[in-house]
């Protein structure tokens, strides 16, 4: 009984501690649960199967004594026959969080007695237990809820295994928790609604003030309930060459797509743009008819910044030999070179160069990535 007495007053120590908390539901509540035991293995017993009844009288929404009566009965293991328990007792059930959730965990601790039938006959023993579940509320005002808890239980008796002070029981219960009386039920009832007055049409107007009944909803109104005349589109600022400088700051209109570009427009040195789209002839350097379209794009950048001087570059994919592709490439860029002077741009302005095959951007091995080496970049070398 030493231990018993230790357990059970620390059960108390810790149910004063949520007692400090306000109170703001008192109503008592039943219990009803089945459970299932694990025995301790000295006693010699299958799993028990049983009910739990419990009473609760909450203090507040965090501290709550209960009244427990259960019910285990499991057979013996050797031997014939069965065992049955039944006690009584009382638990402090702690929950820190309260128990306006839908979800309510909670932790027990207490103690009580039970009448045990072990084959050596009849008899009382106390018991102490500690353990801990939760609620699942059922409605919104907390007067149902499904119940699910776990205790370990020490029961002291030297008679129910010999040399042995005590046993440690396991038990496992599940069922349901009904309160007497709905949660909150002693407050006063809500002031009446204030009376509006009409509005047919939902647009903020009464009635007897509007001037256009039957607005569709979500129309804005004004203070006659008439709809209010659509707003005007805002204007959008125009950037005729797409740079990201609108045309009334642009300073170089028309400067060709993809060249980086200075505060007023104007491309700047080292700048590049890569055209995959200047095509020439199978394995001549004439220019198709969509790369002098590309071209003409090129030209007018050009026009819109005069002082501006680009190298023109050329590349090729690997196929064919090295050789071939550098001498094919350098043609390629002087023929690109020589449309823009015939577009009127000053030779002085342009350069060409030819790089064959190298510094591929894709790989060759690849129908795609041949065709992303297949360029013409045109380098700003001069602002």
């Amino acid at each position: 009984m030493k231990h018993l007495h230790k357990f059970i007053a620390t059960a108390l120590l810790a149910g004063m501690v949520p007692a400090s908390y306000a109170s703001t539901d008192t109503t008592p509540y039943l219990g009803l649960m089945g459970s299932y035991q694990f025995p301790d293995q000295a006693r010699k017993l299958d799993n028990g199967f049983g009910a739990t009844a419990l009473f609760g009288f909450p203090v507040n929404d965090y501290f709550i004594p209960e009244i427990s009566l259960f019910g285990i009965q499991a057979n013996r293991n050797p031997g014939p026959g069965r065992e049955q328990e039944l006690g009584a007792g009382l638990d402090f059930n702690i929950q820190p969080f309260g128990r306006d959730h839908l979800l309510v965990p909670f932790l027990l601790v207490g103690g009580g007695a039970q009448r045990d039938e072990p084959a050596g006959g009849v008899h009382g023993a106390g018991y102490a237990n500690a353990g801990g579940g939760f609620l699942i509320n059922l409605n919104h005002a907390h007067t149902a809820a499904f119940r699910v808890e776990a205790r370990r239980i020490g029961v002291f008796d030297n008679q129910i295994v010999a040399g042995r002070s005590h046993v440690l029981d396991t038990r496992i219960s599940a069922g349901v928790q009904i309160a007497f009386n709905g949660h909150g039920d002693d407050l006063p009832p809500p002031p009446p609604a204030p009376v509006l007055p009409k509005d047919s049409d939902g647009d903020g107007v009464p009635d007897n003030l509007d001037r256009c009944p039957g607005t569709p909803h979500g129309v804005q109104v004004d203070a006659s309930g008439c709809p209010l005349p659509p707003p005007p589109p805002p204007a959008q600022p125009r950037d005729s060459d797409g740079d990201g400088v609108i045309d009334s700051l642009d300073r170089c209109p028309d400067t060709p797509k993809g060249m980086r570009v200075d505060a007023h427009g104007c491309a700047i040195k080292a700048a590049t743009v890569v055209l995959h789209d200047i095509n020439f002839e199978l394995n001549k350097a004439r220019l198709t008819a969509g790369a002098r379209q590309s071209l003409d794009t090129v030209a007018a950048g050009l026009k819109g910044q005069p002082t501006m001087k680009l190298s023109v570059a050329g590349y090729t994919d690997s196929t064919g030999t090295a050789a071939y592709n550098l001498k094919l490439s350098k043609e390629r860029a002087a023929s690109a070179r020589a449309y823009l002077i015939e577009r009127g741009i000053a030779a002085s302005r342009l350069q060409a160069e030819g790089f064959g095959e190298t510094h591929p951007v894709a790989s060759n091995k690849t129908r795609a990535g041949r065709a992303m080496n297949r360029r013409v970049e045109f380098k700003v070398i001069s602002e």
